[in-house]
């Protein structure tokens, strides 16, 4: 496996993000941040959020008329030694969930926590195992995607399970601290997992889910209803971007702002950092959240 993903990467090497087509889809804000950004969340008054996954940093960032990035940082307090933050949903108010990833075999876990001042606090954890999620969870693979509002929290599990020849993602809903169901959503690739989510929920639990399947050389954005009860779940693509970012941008979140602006951010930290850490601000239109 190492070696298959060192020819990937050395053929990566020789790759570059497709300028032309690429200027007319989106804009690139380069942010002062800690490296290795995972996950993106909108609250209900502009700000989008994003942590940096091995510093123990939150920021919270606006966009102004020019996309002038302004930030907000907080140092997270009781997390877990040893775990990488890969996500970050905001829940309303001062509360979050963060999605985590460990080196530890068989669970992924959700933090909850809560802004005070400007220190986000984790005050409990959520354990989600490989016996309920359903498919094999190694170390590094964990709660990937997160999203959600009030007491419901939806996860996507970096990782794939088969099915007659079909791959999966699975999804989880969580209510009330509790895992109430886990969906199977079809993967549209061979090779894709899933990497971010953004959601909205309907008072009767209907979450309307936007995601990124990625994986080298796969970036694709996908939509799809998560309903409230149990159900396979079949997702539209709405906009590939394989060819245009050709493996040189990993995009690790997603988030529709409260003005509607759709918004990825790109993990700059993998073996060696590559590159600054970077916005990907969409231009009205290119992405299609709503059918």
């Amino acid at each position: 496996m190492r070696a298959i993903l060192a020819l990937v990467m050395l053929v990566a090497c020789g790759r570059e993000v497709d300028r032309e087509r690429a200027a007319k889809l989106f804009k690139e804000v380069t942010v002062d941040t800690a490296p290795g950004l995972s996950g993106l969340a909108a609250d209900d008054t502009g700000g989008i959020w994003t942590v940096a996954e091995r510093d123990n940093k939150i920021y919270r960032i606006t966009l102004d008329a020019a996309d002038k990035p302004n930030l907000e940082t907080f140092a997270v307090e009781g997390a877990p030694a040893k775990l990488d933050l890969e996500g970050i949903a905001w829940l309303g108010a001062d509360q979050f969930a963060l999605g985590t990833e460990g080196k530890v075999d068989g669970i992924a876990t959700v933090l909850l926590a809560e802004r005070r001042d400007h220190t986000i606090v984790v005050t409990r954890t959520i354990e989600l195992p490989e016996t309920k999620i359903g498919i094999r969870l190694p170390a590094n693979h964990g709660a990937e995607g997160i999203c959600g509002h009030g007491d419901t929290i939806i996860v996507a599990i970096e990782g794939a399970g088969n099915d007659h020849g079909k791959r999966y993602a699975p999804i989880v809903r969580i209510a009330n601290d509790q895992i109430v169901h886990v969906h199977r959503m079809w993967l549209t690739t061979k090779i894709g997992k899933l990497s971010a989510l953004d959601c909205t929920i309907a008072p009767d639990g209907t979450a309307e889910v936007l995601a990124i399947e990625r994986h080298f050389t796969v970036t694709k954005l996908l939509r799809f209803t998560l309903p409230p009860t149990e159900g396979d779940i079949t997702p539209t693509e709405i906009l590939d971007l394989g060819a245009v970012l050709d493996s040189r941008l990993n995009l690790e979140g997603i988030a529709v702002t409260s003005t509607g602006r759709v918004v990825a951010v790109v993990d700059n930290q993998w073996k060696t950092l590559q590159g600054p850490s970077v916005l990907i601000v969409f231009y009205p239109d290119v992405v299609k959240t709503r059918q």
